[in-house]
């Protein structure tokens, strides 16, 4: 199955390749570093292979950050800010996690669970029927 999803401007277009939306993991992250990524209560990515992401269109500019004593790296459309994929140091040969939203029907994968649970809002009701993770231990 072929998910397409890009940028807000349409500079970026990319392609997940999966053979099931069952192959993405999708997952809300409630900590701190994604919040202020996503610029809302809780980041929402697919973790997804990463020969399965092709970028179609466009090149994403790349940030590279400190996430607790290792490199984050998050890629971006460099015309409109739009957030596209990140991935950890470890993950990074691997694994790419694809900003949901993104995504031209991101309702096409669902969340599957939560992370870093104890920084959820207080005002946010916990997503019925998903894993939930307190916090993740490196």
């Amino acid at each position: 199955m072929i998910y397409s999803g890009g940028c807000f401007c349409s500079e970026i277009r990319y392609q997940l390749d999966l053979v099931s939306p069952d192959e993405a993991r999708t997952s809300l992250c409630h900590c701190k570093n994604c919040k202020r990524f996503f610029g809302s209560a809780f980041g929402l990515t697919a973790k997804v292979p990463k020969n399965n992401f092709t970028v179609t269109k466009g090149k994403t500019k790349v940030h590279v950050s400190d996430n607790n004593g290792s490199r984050l790296f998050r890629e971006f459309c460099e015309t409109c800010g739009s957030g596209i994929l990140e991935y950890g140091e470890q993950a990074a040969p691997h694994s790419r996690y694809i900003a949901v939203g993104t995504l031209d029907e991101p309702g096409a994968l669902p969340p599957k669970g939560e992370f870093f649970c104890k920084y959820r809002e207080t005002w946010l009701p916990e997503f019925p029927g998903v894993f939930h993770k307190q916090e993740i231990q490196n």
